[in-house]
């Protein structure tokens, strides 16, 4: 009876260690690609949040108890240099964390904000990273890609695109609106709005939250470091 027993919890013991150290394995063979894939996803969403400026290294600084990173750029403008700052933040969504990377200028303008992880529900909340098709109903009537210029760059997922020109640090109003689109941006923006997504209002407040949250973390680190700086002069 005993060994009835023994037999097939051994055989299962083994299975699984089996499978422990194969996955174990495939993390340690993995784990770099992985990273050199977040590391350039990370590349790709500074030149996307802070488009044409130069960026420098990332900062860290201590803030409430927790690391935060940012990035600081410049570029040349009507002759004069515009300075812009990068920041990761995240806050809870219906699936998880949805973590973006938020551009802004001096004055807190959000220059563009690209939205690195979510796992929201598909056809609801992971519409914040869809993009609008450029297709129309004639284009598949003739059956053919449309005849007209496209840009080389990928389109920003209309979702993300609507912050641009938001102040995140005056508090950021949600309308509810449905799909926003670049005819509603200039009414929005007087309001210091965005549009939510339609059935998905966990997901746009996380989001704005995060936005919120991640600037008014960002003018404490940046004071922090600037405290910092000083105390090393002396």
């Amino acid at each position: 009876m005993i060994r009835e027993i023994l037999k097939p919890t051994l055989i299962i013991v083994a299975v699984a260690f089996i499978c422990v150290m194969a996955l174990s394995q495939v993390q340690r063979v993995t784990a770099p690609q992985i990273a050199a894939r977040a590391l350039e996803k990370q590349q790709q969403s500074l030149a996307l949040v802070l488009p044409g400026f130069d960026t420098g290294p990332a900062l860290t600084a201590r803030v409430e108890g927790k690391d935060f990173t940012w990035w600081e750029g410049v570029k040349q403008e009507d002759g004069a240099e515009r300075k812009g700052f990068a920041f990761l933040t995240k806050s809870p969504g219906y699936g998880g964390d949805v973590e973006s990377m938020v551009g802004v200028d001096e004055n807190g303008i959000i220059l563009g904000l690209s939205i690195l992880q979510q796992a929201e529900t598909p056809g609801l909340g992971d519409r914040c990273v869809e993009v609008a098709s450029r297709e129309t109903l004639f284009d598949h009537i003739r059956g053919g890609v449309p005849v007209r210029d496209l840009p080389d760059e990928a389109p920003i997922p209309w979702f993300q695109n609507q912050f641009k020109g938001v102040n995140a640090g005056a508090g950021i109003a949600v309308q509810r609106r449905g799909n926003w689109d670049p005819e509603m941006r200039e009414s929005l923006l007087a309001l210091n709005a965005i549009s939510a997504l339609t059935g998905a209002t966990i997901t746009t407040d996380a989001v704005v939250k995060s936005v919120e949250r991640g600037m008014a973390l960002l003018v404490k680190a940046r004071a922090a470091a600037a405290g910092q700086g000083a105390e090393a002069k002396k």
